[in-house]
């Protein structure tokens, strides 16, 4: 049962009205008449623009974009500009005009509460599938009025169900998935491992020894920003999935306990990664972005955790990007691969993923209809949903074929070929829907990584929050 907002952040409310009202109010969309309800027509914002107070002068409707990943960036772009979605709609909408805010993902988080919660922010936001989701649903407009209005009952249907898992609460969509991803490859650097004429690990045992001839020579294995939850819990989510594939998701249901010898096996083989010779020195100090994710780019570790999100670096663009901010003057081949077998049974692991980013539109908008404007022209053919799949991205639009030719390698753009095929055998969603859950799980990872609790220890912890959760 979703919590009200006074629940949520019960002492957070007092401490933070007033620095939000000195700090967001400059970021808050500007005040204006009430928006009209989603079936009205009567008033629409985003078709009529609104005046400027000069006679026979228009002004464009302004909306704020707040997230994380907005999609593909401009060629040659500054980190963190406005991705190429925001630019392209721009030029070609005069009448709305989006102002772009990026954050790295773990500020986002703690940016975004502060807003929501202090009843303003921005007019869209990006959301994760998930306890994210779950988290802010109260605080979204329902997209199923405003996708039913523009493309009819049956509107779903052209788009993927992976997009939708993890994202409906109950009859509410509180957010529209912009393009779908899934977790659970080993990306390497080709380049890196024919040096040693090494080949990607298939098992457990093969990831060991390739990192002990890696690092003889002198060379990064593998690089986790494991101050990072998310990262950690694709880690998890991998090893368990391998070992009882879809025992962890019935321990986050509550019908396995957390402590499950499975489950603890999996704890085991994640504390081992910091003892074997697979997780870098200093693992815990770093973010996987921009940390982990710089240091794998630069060619200064072998093989890092990602997913389909990660494929543009395999784009001549992209390459030519990195080498100019990150100063590489080698070129690498970067490839992934499933992840290792850990059971045996002779099988690589399986993907698992849901939408990659979830457009949400804030309740609390006074330019619902230009936001929602925006929201679609970002999921249909002739927009966004375009730009995403010729960008290496899968769109959560049926149909859409990847455009291959910027594609860096003949083996490259065969591995997109089988990523397809990857993506329709996947397994499992990626996120968790508990909050209090992923806290628990957060910590007693950490917790296992540094040797403070052993993985028996640390899931009877998650197991005794699990047990408070009203599911």
């Amino acid at each position: 049962m979703q919590k009200s907002q006074s629940h949520k952040w019960p002492l957070l409310w007092l401490t933070v009205f007033v620095v939000a009202a000195l700090l967001l109010s400059a970021c808050a969309a500007p005040a204006a008449p009430a928006a009209p309800a989603a079936g009205d027509t009567s008033a629409d914002t985003a078709a009529a623009p609104a005046t400027s107070g000069d006679a026979g002068s228009t002004e464009p409707v302004r909306i704020t974009m707040w997230s994380w990943n907005g999609g593909p960036a401009v060629p040659g772009s500054e980190p963190g500009a406005p991705p190429r979605l925001v630019v392209e709609f721009n030029q070609s909408h005069p009448d709305v005009q989006v102002d772009w805010k990026f954050y790295q993902y773990v500020d986002y988080l703690n940016v975004l509460k502060l807003a929501i919660v202090s009843g303003e922010g921005p007019d869209l936001f990006g959301l994760q599938a998930g306890a994210l989701v779950k988290e802010y649903s109260e605080f979204t407009e329902d997209i199923t009025p405003y996708a039913e209005k523009a493309w009819g009952a049956d509107w779903q249907d052209q788009y993927y169900p992976l997009g939708f898992e993890g994202v409906t609460q109950g009859d509410k969509l509180p957010g529209m998935p912009l393009f779908n991803s899934a977790a659970g490859y080993l990306w390497y650097n080709k380049t890196i491992l024919d040096k040693y004429n090494l080949q990607p690990p298939t098992t457990l045992d093969e990831w060991v020894s390739v990192c002990k001839t890696l690092n003889e020579q002198g060379e990064t294995c593998f690089v986790q920003g494991a101050k990072d939850a998310w990262v950690n819990f694709d880690m998890l989510i991998a090893l368990a999935n391998e070992i009882a594939p879809g025992k962890i998701y019935e321990a986050e249901a509550g019908t396995v306990p957390w402590t499950d010898p499975d489950l603890v096996k999996a704890m085991e083989l994640w504390g081992e990664m910091f003892s074997n010779g697979i997780m870098q020195n200093g693992a815990l100090g770093i973010s996987q972005y921009p940390d982990a994710n710089d240091i794998w780019q630069k060619g200064d570790a072998a093989m890092i955790l990602f997913g389909l999100w990660n494929d543009s670096v395999m784009t001549k663009t992209a390459l030519q990007d990195m080498q100019t901010q990150l100063e590489v003057t080698e070129t690498y081949e970067f490839l992934p691969v499933l992840f290792p077998d850990v059971n045996g049974d002779g099988q690589p692991g399986r993907l698992f993923g849901g939408p990659d980013v979830v457009l949400s539109i804030n309740a609390n908008s006074q330019h619902k209809d230009a936001a929602w404007e925006f929201v679609q022209w970002a999921s249909s053919q002739e927009g966004g949903q375009q730009i995403l799949a010729d960008t290496v991205n899968f769109p959560s639009l049926k149909g859409m074929t990847l455009n291959d030719s910027d594609i860096s390698t003949d083996a490259q753009k065969e591995n997109l070929k089988q990523q397809l095929v990857d993506l329709e055998n996947a397994a499992g969603k990626r996120e968790f829907l508990y909050p209090e859950l992923k806290t628990a799980l957060g910590d007693a990872l950490q917790n296992v990584a540094s040797g403070t609790q052993t993985a028996q220890q640390a899931l009877e912890s998650v197991e005794q929050v699990s047990q408070t959760i009203q599911r």
